[in-house]
């Protein structure tokens, strides 16, 4: 690929940056301040007011609860149906609210400190650094923060939705909401991936200044 082209990719890809990283910033001011409005103005109106939010829950279906024509089926030996998804709640609750926001918050201080430092990466980059000790001490610090926001994430998703589910109330006889969690293997492979990457692109660092020096 010529090298005009790859500069032109790799400016593209710094403005994109920018423009995520400005409004990153700006959702991470606006959100927990609409927030705010949002439980200010429902105690004024209590009857009508409701947002969407999401939870992650396990939920068990239990088919022998329910009436028999209802719950007549083909194929189904077993009458309890169980798993997980992120569900969607109408919830009049500031309680559920402010979990829900401080969880996302959490969430969108992790992605704004991966953002700026793949922006800084691609600076680096756009300025002909493609060598420099900082390139690979930033894939290094995003590697670790997709580790650890990976093992951090289950947890409030789990003491989140406990919270959340208290709630909300759902009196449906069979069905059963309950605080779950699930860690993505993908992603602590994803981040490993990128240490040992950071790695290989350091002692890569290492090799260019010694050919620089001998030069």
């Amino acid at each position: 690929m010529p090298d005009n082209t790859t500069n032109r990719l790799t400016r593209a890809v710094k403005r994109i940056l920018d423009v995520l990283r400005v409004l990153a910033i700006v959702s991470l001011i606006l959100w927990p301040l609409a927030v705010i409005a949002m439980t200010v103005g429902q105690s004024s109106h209590p009857e009508s007011w409701g947002v969407d939010i999401d939870v992650y829950s396990g939920f068990t279906i239990d088919l022998s609860e329910f009436a028999a024509d209802i719950t007549e089926s083909v194929g189904v030996r077993n009458p309890i149906i169980d798993g997980k998804a992120e569900l969607s709640i109408d919830t009049s609750s500031p309680t559920a609210l402010y979990v829900f926001t401080l969880i996302t918050e959490l969430g969108g201080v992790f992605a704004l400190y991966v953002l700026l430092q793949l922006r800084a990466l691609f600076a680096s980059l756009l300025s002909g650094k493609n060598f420099a000790p900082e390139n690979s001490k930033r894939i290094k610090k995003i590697g670790f923060v997709i580790i650890a926001w990976t093992l951090v994430s289950p947890i409030l998703q789990y003491f989140g939705g406990q919270i959340i589910l208290s709630e909300y109330a759902l009196n449906v006889p069979g069905i059963h909401l309950n605080p779950a969690f699930d860690i993505s293997g993908m992603a602590i492979f994803t981040g490993v991936a990128m240490i040992i990457l950071s790695g290989v692109l350091t002692e890569a660092t290492r090799i260019h200044d010694d050919q620089q020096l001998t030069i």
